[in-house]
């Protein structure tokens, strides 16, 4: 049986088909929910932005996921950023973008980082504050506590128009806005536990029993992540698959990224090749996954790379020759990570889909030696449409 250290799309079978049917029809559920809920938020937030020119206007279950986001993540985090003075979360911030934008002090910066998460942003550090009333004021304060946490870049960048739409309303208009979307969120927290909840079963034992040992670990606001915020991903990566799919399936060819938690061996002792864009298995170990995955693009003509940071492929100049309509990314990941990527690709032109690792078990978070990760490889062909693609051949290629 799969070692479970915080959530498993099997929920105890051989494979995470049945995840996928649920959180399919679920999604569903959320999206009909929200049109009664904040359907008119949605259309007025859509109008603002096309009216101030910040972007071009998103489907509609995009924002709805962006609604679902801001809500879930003031329901777990705006307490703490209340009591977050200035200073240390503008220390936080710099360092969070100093080991973004360079990878040669990112060893350095993260151990200082950890100090200062365990002091500032740890659920104990300070004071216990009660939850603030939902104000333009106090949600500044909640994206300044995130973009000190260094973990939710892109969930700030989707938020940070916010602020500008609400200040547009009067105030007793915009504290209705943000009641309305965190009352979503309540409903959201208490309806996907029912849903999706199977598939998390070992999270708030993980959040008792381990998270006290990574107090001084720079991933600790990382691996601390509550369970609706696992239910959330799940199912942001649902609605984004849906809304890039048409500019995904109209690229001429594909690429799947996969992290090296779904090696069979080790860093040390893998012979996957290095490439300018990341590593290509050797097939070195039968019942490797990864060499799976290859053998399976071998046959049907997409790469497989093996990448640490899955998005590391389009940055620093690298990426040019794999960005634009012409090539279609599928990023495999955790549930914490995917959905964020998902946004990260959008903003890079690059069309993409998301593939939820099976469980999660790297060494570089969740386990001290690491265990091999896995995923649906039944998702994945339907992901690349090979299985239609047979079909209307009339058979393998």
């Amino acid at each position: 049986m799969d070692t479970i250290i915080t959530y498993s799309l099997r929920d105890g079978r051989e494979h995470s088909d049945q995840y996928y049917c649920d959180v399919a029809a679920f999604t569903d559920e959320v999206l009909a929910e929200a049109s009664g809920r904040v359907g008119s938020v949605v259309t007025a937030f859509r109008s603002w932005l096309e009216q101030t020119g910040r972007e071009t206007p998103r489907t509609s279950p995009e924002y709805v996921f962006e609604f679902l986001t801001l809500g879930v993540l003031w329901r777990v985090y705006a307490s703490r950023a209340k009591g977050l003075a200035a200073v240390p979360r503008q220390a936080l911030a710099g360092l969070a973008r100093l080991r973004e934008t360079s990878s040669v002090l990112k060893p350095a910066v993260d151990p200082l980082r950890g100090v200062l998460a365990a002091l500032f942003l740890h659920p104990t550090a300070g004071r216990p504050a009660p939850d603030p009333a939902p104000t333009v004021a106090h949600l500044a304060r909640l994206l300044g506590w995130l973009a000190a946490a260094g973990d939710f870049c892109q969930e700030v960048k989707r938020l940070q128009a916010w602020p500008g739409f609400l200040a547009d309303q009067p105030p007793e208009q915009a504290s209705a806005t943000l009641a309305a979307v965190l009352d979503l969120a309540a409903w959201f927290e208490a309806r996907s536990a029912a849903v999706l909840g199977r598939y998390t079963p070992h999270v708030e034992r993980f959040l008792t029993e381990t998270l006290p040992g990574y107090r001084w670990r720079e991933d600790a606001v990382f691996c601390g992540r509550r369970r609706v915020e696992y239910h959330l991903n799940m199912v942001g990566t649902e609605i984004l698959n849906r809304a890039f799919r048409p500019a995904f399936l109209a690229t001429a060819r594909q690429m799947v990224i996969v992290p090296p938690c779904m090696k069979a061996r080790s860093d040390n002792e893998c012979q996957a090749r290095p490439t300018p864009h990341g590593a290509r298995c050797a097939g070195c170990t039968p019942g490797c996954r990864v060499r799976e995955l290859t053998q399976l693009g071998d046959t049907h003509g997409f790469a497989v790379l093996i990448v640490p940071d899955e998005l590391a492929v389009f940055s620093s100049g690298r990426g040019e020759p794999v960005r634009g309509a012409a090539v279609g990314v599928v990023g495999v990941s955790c549930v914490l990570t995917n959905a964020p990527g998902g946004w990260e690709t959008q903003a890079l032109g690059v069309p993409a889909q998301g593939i939820l690792l099976d469980y999660c078990g790297c060494s570089y978070h969740w386990h001290e030696t690491g265990i091999p990760t896995a995923i649906n490889v039944g998702q994945l062909r339907r992901v690349l449409a090979i299985d239609h693609d047979e079909q209307r051949r009339g058979g393998d290629a």
